[in-house]
């Protein structure tokens, strides 16, 4: 860049003066009628950005699922499952949702081992309030179905947050009371 100044005398005073904030060029200071027009439009783009970077389905249904990543996966079937399909098995005066345990297992990205024996035992214990299972039918046609308490879901995600996403971080990172991580040799001394 060419500079429109000649003389080093001329140059060093216009370097001070942009450094202390006393020259007259308008590139070097923002007028303070602008700063306040881009400090209220950058507070208006971090508000609609905080709401993109909120915990989102999934989240939830890890912190609903007992913060396990295999039993959210599967919770976040069940409620897909529930309020997008338009027919439900209608049995014992309530509505269900069902497949095979391989159907329920693959549309949840899981194995079938995953999905027995860690995904659906933790499902069962940490969302028993709003979710009840049933196994249905007989031989190639049993099914496992799930109903879907819509009240209890409602005042469970409500609880879920109350506590601050803050504090659920914590949590998943082994930090705060309850959380403490031990030695990994058992009789080793802490120290």
């Amino acid at each position: 860049m060419k500079s429109f100044l000649h003389s080093p005398k001329a140059k060093a005073e216009a370097k001070k003066a942009v450094e202390t904030g006393q020259t007259k060029a308008k590139s070097a200071k923002t007028p303070s009628s602008k700063k306040k027009a881009m400090a209220k439009t950058i507070s208006k783009a971090d508000a609609a950005n905080a709401k993109w970077e909120q915990p989102n389905l999934m989240a939830l249904c890890r912190i609903l699922a007992g913060n396990d990543l295999y039993a959210a996966a599967l919770l976040f079937h069940i409620l897909f499952l529930w309020r997008n399909r338009k027919k439900k098995f209608v049995r014992f005066e309530k509505e269900w949702v069902g497949h095979t345990r391989e159907a329920w297992a693959r549309a949840s990205g899981l194995t079938i081992d995953e999905y027995k024996k860690r995904a659906l035992p933790r499902v069962k214990k940490n969302c028993a309030e709003f979710l009840e299972f049933r196994a249905m039918g007989t031989g190639a046609h049993k099914k496992s179905y799930v109903h879907v308490e819509e009240i209890a879901l409602k005042e469970a995600i409500a609880h879920s947050k109350k506590m601050t996403w803050e504090m659920v971080e914590a949590a998943w990172n082994g930090v705060g009371p309850g959380n403490a991580k031990g030695p990994a040799n058992a009789y080793q001394k802490d120290i």
